[in-house]
């Protein structure tokens, strides 16, 4: 609001001032668009904790169609993605787009926020009547204070990294509450310097 009323005032004939202005107000428009996207989200999964009819999902090929859309963006960042997938089949009940937003929301917090190691591997794997999906990064890892308040809303671990890569806060809590309808579990391990493993495991179907 206060860059609209100084571009309609003392501004209003600077040039220089009017594509700095807008500029920023672009951002912040972005910003808070994506905010209010993540909390409708939030408030639409509070409303439905329980998922009450779902499909077969194969989580291979919801890993997959999230990688071929994230590909530009990782290779903005320089992060190489790579894949391992053991002996499946991943077939899962749940909601294929909740999944890929699942998918998608770890993929990417692993590229941005692990970019200095340069790739990240997401893997899924069968063990002990689990299917298991996991997304590691080679970054600079997270404290072991920070891990158990990932998933509050609105919690960072890096306030500035955080605004600096576009991220709400949300994310994680999004994730979290997705899980909880698919009954499966988010584990995190993580050590300073070595990087970030995020764990998703799903009951195998019966």
């Amino acid at each position: 609001t206060g860059f609209i009323e100084t571009l309609k005032g003392p501004a209003r004939n600077d040039a220089a001032a009017r594509e700095k202005f807008l500029g920023i107000m672009q951002q912040q428009a972005e910003r808070m668009a994506r905010l209010i996207d993540d909390l409708l989200s939030l408030s639409r999964l509070e409303m439905r904790p329980v998922l009450s009819s779902g499909q077969t999902v194969d989580l291979k090929s919801a890993a997959d169609h999230v990688l071929d859309a994230l590909r530009p963006m990782s290779a903005d960042l320089e992060v190489t993605v790579e894949k391992n997938y053991s002996e499946g089949p991943f077939l899962v009940e749940g909601a294929r787009d909740e999944l890929i937003q699942v998918i998608e929301n770890l993929v990417e917090n692993a590229c941005k926020y692990g970019r200095a190691g340069k790739k990240v591997i997401v893997a899924l794997s069968r063990n002990a009547g689990e299917i298991r999906l996991s997304v590691r990064d080679f970054g600079p890892g997270i404290a072991a204070e920070h891990i158990p308040r990932l998933t509050e809303r609105f919690y960072r671990v890096d306030a500035g990294a955080s605004r600096a890569q576009k991220g709400t806060g949300l994310g994680l809590a999004i994730v979290k509450h997705i899980l909880n309808r698919h009954q499966a579990r988010l584990t995190v391990n993580s050590t300073i310097g070595q990087g970030s493993e995020f764990v998703v495991g799903f009951p195998a179907p019966g």
